[in-house]
């Protein structure tokens, strides 16, 4: 799709994530799934076939309904991994032969909407995609996990540049680095052609995980994209803090960032050269804030919305150079508290946010 490269820049873009916050909408458009033990039941299969069907014309529905008529700004959404309800299963994959015609036109109908009125779509295989395992079936399921992800696109009629199918690195197990950068290059040159020109990698928020550096470092390996989540990026670089009282309990929190990336990182930039002309789509997200944070909660969980006004602000520069899936517990709630935030915001010029170039 050519509105999503570096050449046309007129609109950035933030991402609702999967499903709606708000009832009406998520009643009206959240995706329906089921597990393999439903699935496998008496009359289990009409009914997966069915939620499949209903799903891709829910999206069709989504693209059309709402997002057409929403800002162009947040016309952009990343579809739930569930879109075709266990379909990577081997007892499950053969049934959807029975409606591959109708879904595949469905599909279609849905892809063209998206490309009518200019909605970015995309998708997030789950944790237990690891292309990087040490597991041979763990890589055998990756790669059929990864192909079902990529078929989603291809159905939508999407070029793969224009469709992302976002994994995490993973795969470390107490080793080195690079060994699973190695292992992961490796088991990439078994994914189709599409399934690899789609493919985008981020960085993770454990210290001792992959951090954006790894993930540059896997793109000089492989043709991947990569995939820069800023809040990841501060968890990575986390320092315990004094100790914070919580209720009636007084702990010690990860809460305080070292610091936060910026436009002008050279890590950002690097990340923003791996997608070759196209648009990146970059992840965004914050912590709870300290108070509200129970003792068992990790410091790396997602806010459900922003309340970081100074964070906010240290993003927006970034939109000059890619999009952002929002990745925020109340979903399109949070998107649009950040795009009214954005369009309020009293240095924000639309015209500067699309003109500058990275050399």
């Amino acid at each position: 799709m050519e509105y999503f490269n570096e050449k046309n820049q007129t609109d950035w873009r933030l991402s609702t994530c999967c499903q709606f916050f708000t009832p009406t909408l998520a009643k009206k458009y959240n995706f329906n799934t089921c597990t393999r033990t439903y699935a496998l039941k008496e009359g289990g299969k009409d009914k997966v076939l069915n939620r499949a069907l209903g799903n891709a014309d829910k999206l069709h529905k989504l693209i059309t309904e709402h997002f057409a008529n929403q800002p162009m700004n947040v016309r952009s959404f990343r579809i739930s991994t569930n879109m075709f309800p266990v379909y990577t299963w081997p007892e499950v994959t053969p049934w959807y032969d029975e409606i591959d015609d109708v879904l595949r036109e469905l599909m279609k109908k849905a892809g063209d909407a998206a490309k009518k009125h200019k909605v970015r779509l995309s998708v997030h295989p789950g944790q237990y995609t690891v292309l990087a395992s040490t597991n041979p079936d763990v890589v055998k399921r990756s790669i059929e996990d990864l192909e079902y992800h990529a078929l989603l696109g291809n159905m939508l009629g999407l070029p793969p540049e224009d469709f992302s199918v976002n994994i995490h690195l993973q795969g470390l197990y107490g080793g080195k680095h690079i060994d699973g950068i190695k292992r992961f290059a490796t088991n990439f040159q078994h994914l189709s052609d599409y399934a690899q020109k789609c493919l985008s990698v981020e960085n993770e928020d454990k210290p001792n995980g992959y951090d954006i550096e790894h993930t540059l470092e896997l793109a000089k390996r492989v043709p991947i994209r990569c995939t820069l989540d800023t809040h990841h990026y501060a968890c990575h670089r986390m320092v315990e803090t004094e100790k914070v009282k919580v209720g009636e309990k007084t702990v010690n929190r990860k809460v305080r960032d070292v610091r936060h990336i910026t436009a002008n990182d050279v890590f950002f930039k690097e990340a923003v050269k791996t997608w070759k002309g196209v648009r990146p789509l970059f992840h965004k997200s914050q912590s709870f804030p300290p108070e509200l944070q129970d003792y068992w909660m990790k410091p790396n969980a997602h806010s459900e919305l922003y309340w970081d006004e100074d964070l906010m602000s240290n993003h927006v520069p970034m939109l000059e150079y890619a999009d952002f899936d929002v990745e925020a517990k109340n979903k399109e709630v949070a998107v649009m508290k950040f795009y009214e935030y954005i369009k309020d915001e009293e240095n924000y010029s639309g015209e500067q946010i699309i003109t500058k170039k990275y050399g």
